[in-house]
């Protein structure tokens, strides 16, 4: 591939914006061009005025034929209203004349009657045969004959059927205005004529009306009469009315050839070009309506449009002549900057290059040869970051993609290999080059060797860092005073001293206001010598930051001299030794306040131990201290006064000795865990007192904790708890020996209570039918319900002494299954009744299935119970397995909760035995099975509105996993 400097033959549009190659045209040829496109462009436009001025005379044509025909219409339409207000005129006329109306004005009125609704008429006349005026809507006397007229003469000479005459305009005798008749024959059954009836109508009533039609500047509507007469016409001109016009080409040519046409010429009127549409009236061909538009006015758009389509034509023609010579002027001055640019590119030391619009190269200048000792052959043809280091490729390769994407200067740092083997580092910089359209041809790139620099630059930015290393570990900043600007320059470290933003500086009066007011002056000073006389400092003081912190600051300076010796800046360093001047103050502090302490914690101790020593002497208890081990310290005297003995005896592990042998091992795990854990030491055991026996304690030690939270003692008491065993023995066997005399009681004495029974009904049937409400019946009835009651009672009685007496046999208990066996047997016993009830699935707990039974017995039964009253009963079982809380819910009878104490009491009722039957057991026994289970039950209600009894029970450890 060549690689010559570029011109506009090597790269063409591909690298200049130009895209005419070779050299500039010759100035003839460019001229030939243009007024070759002059000529034809020329042609067109005249041809397209041309068409477009047939096309506009056309659509004049259209409009003005348009409007001769809806003038016509409209001048049809208003004759005819006359002509029908003439033929109703006639005939109630007649009418009248038979009924002998037209006596006196009787005519005259009628006459006026007519012209209601009619404005452009103005009067209304009947003559005789004779031409006389005999009825008249402005009254007939002294009206002057009309037998000369041509309203009277044209219909008295017709033949058949009286038609509507339209005549001439004529001027009014009796008031001298012009105006246009229109007139119908009166004749006779036999056909002769009576005479006429005549309606005047204003000609400026339908010049009004034309005034109104768009018919363009010197546009004129006419009608006027077959005789050659002009009538009417709008624009008005009142002299021109009447005139006779049967010598123009209107009713020499256009009118005998066609009743209606379109021409174009001259007004004999006005002399004004006109376009000409008439047209004979169909009903009243005596009438002709013409509609003329100028044809000036009518071709102006067109005119205006061929004037401005010209004057573009000519600048255009203009314009393209300038801009061709220009194009040519520039193309021979870009072919001699392409010459000097190649003679540039080679005569530079750095790399040039030129790419196209992919980044493909298209050339590059011999300092690439003597650079990498390559032929620039090499170079071109490939994309350029294919040229560089191969691991510098991949980033060439992107930085070149967003360039060609988004149009902008790419700058890459790259490595070259040179042709001594060594990769050099270059700063490569491509800027677009971009044609009129403001599209992308080619790139300008250069390619500068940076290697000294960018080694320079690493060097510099390895020992910055390393500077800033250690500054950040001896937090140790630098700082530069400039005495030009009067600003200290701060480095990083030593702007964050002062919680300033990176890069920060001051001024000198900045800098006092950070300084203590106490050492203010002194830092002034040493700024002072050491700016004036060159002298060092090193000081030390106490600063506020800008967020108000206080801080110590060690600050060393000193000056840097020119050649001369004069000082032009200061340098230094600064030092947060906050921390340092801070730990110097609190040792200092603690060295004086260190021997008062420990004396004042001697005495502390001393007080302390000698109260714990008169506690424990005067303690009636035994109180007693361990080390961590186990070993015991010290008991106090009324340990020796149970066991015997005098200090320092049981001290060690010498206690032991006194503990029941079956006590010890208990004892001693117990002892193990909590010396492990750190939890508190309690528990029972026996002791062998001083006369032999054992005495049952409660011990209890608490550890002690030093300051590094270790446990450093145990302190421990013993409580002889021997009397209250022995109680407790006492009472549970009082306790057991009364359930057993309740259960023999109630079961001894169900069977005389059934003999009662059963001997009141042999009774009740021995003597037979008794009178009703005879005492007899009423003692027989009174023995039977007691009976019952004490059989209830008994019974009740029973299963609180099961309940109390029976062994506890835990395990997994379903209260949702119990629950509805027992409300559908209820409902079984009882189908008449309506009730509503629920029972949630998933009620497990940890209980003995029969005392849970006999709980959901008694509670189900109560509610069943209480719900009797209620039209809608309803019972509810429910409760969360996660907290162990279930519930029976009626909406019956209800209770007052000040009475709540009461409900579990044995033989306690809330309610009349004639309201609600019971024996007051029940609840007593629910009660004592939930207490036997380790729970607890409660009621809430309210009268009127139900009752719940809440219990809590242990639940099954799956169970309780279960989110409530």
């Amino acid at each position: 591939m060549r690689n010559t400097p570029p011109t506009n033959s090597d790269f063409g549009p591909t690298v200049l914006s130009l895209s005419v190659p070779g050299a500039a045209p010759p100035r003839r040829r460019v001229l030939g061009w243009l007024a070759l496109f002059a000529a034809v462009s020329g042609v067109l436009l005249a041809t397209a005025l041309w068409l477009l001025r047939g096309e506009a005379v056309r659509w004049g044509e259209q409009i003005t034929t348009a409007l001769a025909r809806v003038i016509t219409e409209q001048t049809v339409r208003s004759i005819q209203a006359v002509d029908q207000r003439l033929q109703s005129a006639e005939h109630r006329l007649h009418d009248a004349a038979e009924e002998g109306r037209l006596e006196g004005s009787g005519g005259d009125t009628l006459l006026r009657t007519e012209l209601k609704d009619l404005p452009y008429v103005r009067a209304l006349w009947v003559t005789d045969a004779e031409g006389s005026v005999i009825h008249h809507s402005e009254g007939a006397s002294g009206k002057p004959t009309g037998r000369d007229r041509e309203y009277f003469l044209a219909p008295r000479a017709a033949s058949g059927l009286p038609t509507a005459y339209v005549s001439a305009t004529i001027r009014s005798r009796a008031t001298g205005r012009l105006q246009m008749t229109v007139s119908r024959a009166l004749r006779d059954e036999a056909g002769r004529f009576q005479g006429v009836i005549v309606a005047a109508i204003e000609p400026t009533y339908f010049q009004s009306v034309w005034s109104g039609l768009d018919v363009g500047s010197g546009g004129v509507v006419s009608l006027l009469h077959r005789n050659g007469q002009l009538l009417m016409r709008s624009p008005p001109d009142e002299s021109m009315l009447g005139r006779d016009f049967s010598h123009a080409p209107l009713f020499t040519e256009w009118l005998p050839a066609a009743p209606e046409g379109l021409f174009h010429r001259p007004s004999p009127i006005d002399d004004t070009d006109r376009l000409v549409a008439y047209r004979t009236a169909p009903a009243y061909p005596q009438l002709v309506v013409m509609v003329g538009s100028s044809y000036a006015n009518l071709l102006a758009p067109w005119r205006r449009f061929a004037v401005l389509t010209g004057g573009i034509w000519l600048l255009s023609v203009l314009a393209a002549t300038a801009l061709a010579l220009q194009l040519q002027r520039q193309a021979a001055r870009r072919h001699h900057l392409e010459q000097r640019f190649g003679e540039l590119a080679q005569a530079m030391p750095q790399i040039v290059f030129i790419t196209n619009s992919d980044g493909v190269v298209e050339f590059v200048n011999q300092c690439w040869s003597d650079v990498t000792g390559r032929e620039t052959e090499e170079a071109c043809g490939v994309r350029w970051p294919q040229l560089v280091h191969p691991e510098d490729a991949v980033r060439a390769e992107a930085e070149m993609a967003f360039g060609l994407a988004s149009g902008e200067p790419v700058q890459a740092e790259v490595r070259l290999r040179y042709g001594d083997g060594t990769d050099h580092w270059q700063l490569v910089r491509a800027r677009p080059n971009r044609n009129s359209a403001g599209e992308i041809v080619s790139w300008y790139g250069t390619s500068t060797d940076i290697h000294e620099l960018k080694m320079a630059q690493e060097q510099l930015q390895g020992q910055a860092d390393m500077m800033r290393l250690a500054g950040q570990l001896a937090r140790l900043g630098s700082w530069e005073l400039d005495p030009g600007s009067g600003r200290i320059f701060l480095s990083d470290i030593a702007a964050a001293m002062l919680d300033l933003p990176p890069g920060a500086s001051l001024t000198l009066s900045e800098v006092n206001g950070f300084i203590h007011p106490a050492g203010r002056a002194n830092a002034q000073r040493a700024f002072q010598r050491c700016m004036e006389e060159g002298e060092p400092f090193d000081m030390e003081g106490r600063v506020r930051t800008a967020t108000g912190r206080e801080a110590w600051i060690r600050s060393i300076g000193q000056p840097v001299r020119d050649a001369t010796g004069r000082v032009v800046r200061l340098q230094g360093a600064q030092q947060d030794v906050t921390q340092r001047v801070r730990m110097l103050a609190e040792i200092r502090e603690l060295n004086a306040t260190l021997e008062e302490r420990i004396t004042q914690r001697t005495r502390e101790l001393q007080r302390q131990e000698a109260l714990f020593r008169t506690l424990a002497e005067q303690a009636p208890l035994p109180i007693w201290t361990v080390d961590p081990r186990g070993r015991a310290m010290f008991f106090s005297p009324a340990w020796y006064e149970l066991v015997g003995g005098e200090p320092p005896r049981w001290t060690g592990w010498e206690w032991r000795e006194v503990l029941h042998p079956d006590d010890l091992p208990v004892v001693s795990a117990n002892w193990a865990r909590c010396r492990d854990d750190g939890s508190v030491f309690q528990g029972t055991r026996r002791i062998r007192a001083r006369d032999g026996t054992f005495h049952t304690t409660s011990y209890r030690a608490t550890p002690v904790r030093g300051e590094d939270g270790r446990i450093a003692f145990w302190v421990g008491i013993d409580a002889d708890i021997t009397d209250l065993m022995a109680n407790e023995a006492a009472l549970r066997l009082a306790n057991e020996q009364l359930r057993s005399f309740s259960y023999s009681v109630s079961h001894d004495l169900q069977s005389p209570l059934q003999r009662i029974g059963s001997f009141a009904q042999l009774l009740e049937r021995e003597l037979g039918p008794l009178p009703s409400g005879s005492k007899a019946e009423h003692f027989l009835q009174r023995i039977q319900a007691n009976a019952e009651e004490m059989v209830q009672l008994v019974q009740g009685l029973l299963s609180l002494a099961e309940v109390s007496q029976a062994e506890v046999v835990r395990g997994r208990v379903d209260l949702s299954a119990i629950a509805t066996e027992i409300l559908e047997g209820l409902q079984a016993g009882s189908p008449g009744r309506q009730l509503r009830w629920r029972v949630e699935p998933g009620l497990v707990v940890l209980g003995d299935v029969r005392l849970m039974r006999s709980v959901m017995e008694n509670l189900l039964g109560n509610a069943w119970k209480f719900t009797a009253c209620r039209e809608r009963p309803e019972i509810v079982v429910g409760g969360s397995v996660a907290r162990g809380e279930f519930y029976v819910r009626d909406n019956g009878a209800g209770f007052e909760m000040e009475h709540a104490d009461k409900l579990f009491g044995t033989f306690q009722r809330l309610h009349r035995q004639d309201e609600f039957p019971g024996t007051g057991i029940g609840l007593a026994t629910v009660a004592r099975a939930i207490q036997r289970q380790g729970g607890a039950v409660r009621g809430e209600g309210e009268p009127g509105r139900g009752a719940t009894f809440r219990f809590t029970m242990p639940v099954p450890a799956a169970a309780a996993s279960v989110p409530a």
